[in-house]
């Protein structure tokens, strides 16, 4: 009976060594370990580029939405922002999902084509607006 206490304890600290649980979404611990083994830096840069120049391109917009051509907003303009903020909304929780873990690696493809999609809305609504 002890053998098999021994083999267990020995089990799981083979586990523990394992480089697959050094990440935990729900504990809020991450160590030096990409989550799909890519680069940090590269893609901390390319994202949060992604990030602040879709956040601008939203914000500009939906700003924009209430401001032209005049004051009270035109319906068609608040239509277009909510519908481009509520895209925004599935975006981020594609993003969280893919962050902690729960989305395949081949889905950042369709993360980026998504930031792609919701800058030519915001170019299209801007267009709408002001031209």
């Amino acid at each position: 009976m002890k053998s098999i206490c021994n083999l267990i304890g020995n089990l799981n600290l083979a586990e523990m060594a394992d480089h697959r649980h050094d990440y935990s979404p729900s504990l809020g611990q991450m160590t030096d370990k990409p989550l799909f083994g890519v680069s940090k830096w590269r893609d901390r840069v390319v994202h949060t580029s992604f990030a602040v120049l879709t956040s601008l391109a939203v914000a500009v917009t939906v700003i924009s939405a209430f401001i032209y051509p005049h004051w009270p907003p035109v319906p068609m303009n608040i239509f277009f922002a909510l519908c481009i903020s509520l895209m925004c909304m599935s975006h981020i929780t594609l993003i969280h999902w893919y962050n902690e873990g729960g989305v395949d690696p081949k889905f950042r493809v369709l993360i980026y084509c998504n930031t792609v999609l919701i800058l030519l809305f915001c170019v299209c609504a801007n267009c709408y607006y002001h031209l």
